[in-house]
């Protein structure tokens, strides 16, 4: 296949990052699909590229920038939970031209996400909620390892550690 030229991922991440949202870890950054439409460019640059190599409607609600040259296009089920799990993940090397996707739903311990509040553009209504409960937990010591709370398991771990638990998407034992 094709390499798409077109998407310059370096830029797209820095145009996206410059709205001062987002969520960074080294290189990577991760944005939710409603701040990507507030930039009408981008988001039009995105769905070319996955019509270019996904045989499905788009059904992402994320989108992961690795520059120099890779996109990944992350389907996170139930957003309004306090931590979303990764349901699908459509990865492209933009440089090699090539998709590798990955179904999460029948896994045992998918990938969480957390911080969801840093994804969202600053008047959505989920920032609040989120940033609150983030800052909550961020006091008990829920964050202190993180590398150990990226998967339910993980984080489920981490949450009984500082006494609470982890039900249907939902921090409960406050």
């Amino acid at each position: 296949m094709d390499s798409p030229s077109y998407l310059d991922v370096t830029r797209l991440r820095a145009l996206l990052t410059a709205t001062g949202r987002g969520k960074h870890l080294r290189a990577t950054s991760y944005f939710h699909l409603d701040l990507v439409r507030r930039r009408p460019g981008i988001a039009e640059s995105l769905s070319t590229t996955w019509d270019r190599f996904a045989a499905a409607s788009p059904d992402y609600n994320v989108v992961k920038l690795q520059p120099p040259s890779r996109v990944s296009f992350l389907t996170y089920d139930d957003f309004a939970n306090a931590f979303p799990v990764l349901a699908h993940s459509l990865a492209i090397d933009i440089a090699a031209g090539v998709a590798r996707q990955v179904d999460y739903r029948g896994r045992d311990n998918p990938p969480i996400l957390h911080r969801k509040e840093l994804l969202l553009p600053a008047c959505h209504p989920l920032v609040a909620p989120a940033a609150d409960l983030t800052a909550r937990l961020e006091a008990r010591g829920a964050f202190s390892d993180p590398r150990r709370i990226g998967t339910v398991d993980g984080w489920s771990r981490a949450l009984a550690d500082v006494g609470l638990g982890l039900e249907r998407g939902q921090v409960v034992g406050w």
